[in-house]
């Protein structure tokens, strides 16, 4: 499927490489910046950015380098590195600021092709941390967060601590005698961070004693080359399906972007989910663009006879809980519960059990991990109150995922005999061509609902919502509501229900705020969730019906 490209973006895993030319360079320049400069850190965004840094000068779209100039100059870095393609530029601001007296750091430093290089940089002045760190990569359209820390937690439960790097931030597991305890370190805005905070990252982790980091490689990082400068030891691939096709143009170049982490150099172990919702077509599709095919290792979640090289399997779902089989070399080991449903969890758990596996841990050891797996922060996370329908908070924002969680969620609603209701929308400034598909699988599973706001950005919140109801068969449409607030969308939707109903509210997840226009808004679905509770249970008098 084509999409037009507004990034121009397209067929940019094609020109990627992870030993591009001139990385000597920069890691050189990273060697000597680290000598010259030993109690300084690195840093690629002003906002982050504090006195005695080095400064990584990456002139964009948004900003240019005289711009940037200016809001480095207030936070006194000790040093700047920009692009040679900017030195005149940056010597001619330069100048003129010392003429003036205004000039606030001692030195700049050039260098071509800093944005591809910027991680062998940082690498290289970090000392190589991911090096001396176990990193775990994982890329797909769907899963990535959940797979990523529920290894995390996993290997912690192992090993004594672990860390992930994701959706979520930078989060530290450590095992304590209540149990695993999670701290979130920090927050990055973006799937998988730029490449200078990335090496920033690891090398944090390795003064604190971490010896093991799983990573989400979001396909956007990959072309980019914020990986470029780390050694990976295993790569995993969830599944590929409909998203970013504005950033990449299309499912084809989609594949090609994933393909690259499997292409990184010295790649002990390679994972795949083969499932009957991932077509085995784009796993022969990353394949082909594989060297070395001899450490690939499949598993799968299905009930159904695959094919015979499935290294781990793990099958059967009930409704209310999921029960399942964990296989081995076609071996039956045991048979036990997990505390989430879906099948697209039993896929993620899969994922967490091969890697173990492939990094030597006992069969006992995996199966004790996996029985404990539980979905992150904004992830099938299910809220309950007296008299009320029960509600799922969960991160879908993909056609896939949307679909995977409403046919789940569809399973317990007729389990409960209610019907299944979801509030949702889509991003604004993004994929267009996805609104109307999300509004056709709404229609599909649910019996009515609410269209409402997601991120809408700079497009006008209506004409989204218009776009979405348009993927709705005419007869149905009356069937949903169109609220321009997500609050009063949430809120409309619970107070409407009846309470053996199941109502999903999707798109935002572990997300606590909403972006209109420019601004950065706090919202929270769990928040206005329990807040509609409380006034459905005063309009109903806290009486059972």
């Amino acid at each position: 499927m084509n999409t037009k490209n507004t990034n121009s973006n397209f067929n940019l895993s094609q020109s990627f490489s992870w030993l591009p030319p001139l990385n000597e360079n920069a890691t050189d320049l990273g060697t000597l910046l680290r000598k010259k400069y030993t109690t300084a850190q690195m840093s690629d965004d002003t906002n982050k950015l504090k006195k005695g840094d080095i400064y990584i000068l990456n002139a964009g779209c948004n900003y240019g380098p005289k711009a940037l100039l200016a809001l480095a100059k207030t936070k006194n870095p000790i040093a700047i590195v920009a692009d040679t393609a900017d030195k005149k530029i940056i010597e001619e601001w330069c100048y003129e600021n010392e003429k003036n007296h205004t000039s606030s750091w001692h030195k700049t430093y050039f260098i071509s092709s800093l944005r591809t290089l910027a991680g062998f940089l940082a690498s290289s002045f970090y000392s190589n941390p991911s090096k001396k760190i176990k990193i775990s990569a994982v890329t797909g359209t769907n899963g990535k967060t959940t797979v990523v820390n529920a290894a995390a937690k996993a290997f912690a439960t192992c090993e004594g601590s672990c860390a992930s790097i994701g959706t979520l931030g930078l989060i530290i597991y450590k095992k304590t005698f209540n149990g695993i305890e999670e701290k979130k370190v920090l927050e990055f805005g973006l799937t998988t961070p730029s490449a200078v905070f990335l090496q920033r990252c690891i090398n944090h982790l390795f003064t604190q004693d971490i010896n093991r980091l799983i990573i989400e490689a979001s396909s956007i990082g990959l072309v980019q080359g914020r990986l470029l400068g780390c050694k990976i030891r295993h790569a995993i691939l969830t599944n590929i399906s409909h998203d970013h096709l504005d950033f990449h143009g299309s499912l084809e170049e989609l594949e090609a972007s994933k393909a690259l982490l499997f292409q990184a150099p010295n790649l002990e172990t390679m994972i795949f989910v083969k499932s009957n919702e991932t077509s085995f077509s784009t796993y022969k599709n990353i394949k082909k663009k594989i060297d070395n095919l001899n450490n690939i290792f499949f598993v799968s979640a299905t009930n159904e006879n695959i094919e015979s090289d499935i290294n781990l399997k793990t099958n059967h779902i009930s409704i209310s809980e999921t029960n399942i089989s964990f296989i081995y070399k076609s071996k039956l080991i045991e048979s036990f519960s997990i505390p989430t449903i879906g099948n697209h969890n039993m896929e993620n758990a899969a994922a967490v059990a091969g890697l173990m596996v492939t990094e030597g841990k006992h069969l006992s050891e995996v199966i004790t991990s996996l029985k404990s797996f539980a979905t992150p922060e904004g992830r099938m996370n299910f809220l309950v109150d007296i008299n009320s329908p029960l509600v799922c908070i969960d991160y879908a924002h993909t056609p896939d995922a949307f679909k995977q969680t409403l046919s789940t969620l569809k399973l317990l609603s007729n389990k409960k005999k209610g019907k299944l209701l979801c509030v949702f929308g889509c991003g604004g400034d993004k994929d267009k061509i996805k609104r109307s598909v999300m509004g056709e699988i709404a229609a599909e599973f649910c019996d009515w609902g609410c269209i409402t706001s997601d991120n809408p950005r700079s497009e006008n919140i209506k004409n989204i919502n218009r776009q979405i109801l348009l993927g709705i068969k005419k007869n149905l449409r009356s069937k949903w509501l169109l609220l321009e607030s997500r609050r009063k969308g949430i809120r409309e939707t619970i107070l409407k229900a009846n309470e053996d109903d199941v109502i999903l509210i999707a798109g935002k997840g572990h997300e606590n705020y909403q972006i209109i226009n420019t601004r950065k808004i706090f919202f929270n679905d769990a928040i206005e969730v329990k807040s509609a509770f409380q006034e459905r249970n005063k309009v109903l008098g806290n009486v059972k019906r």
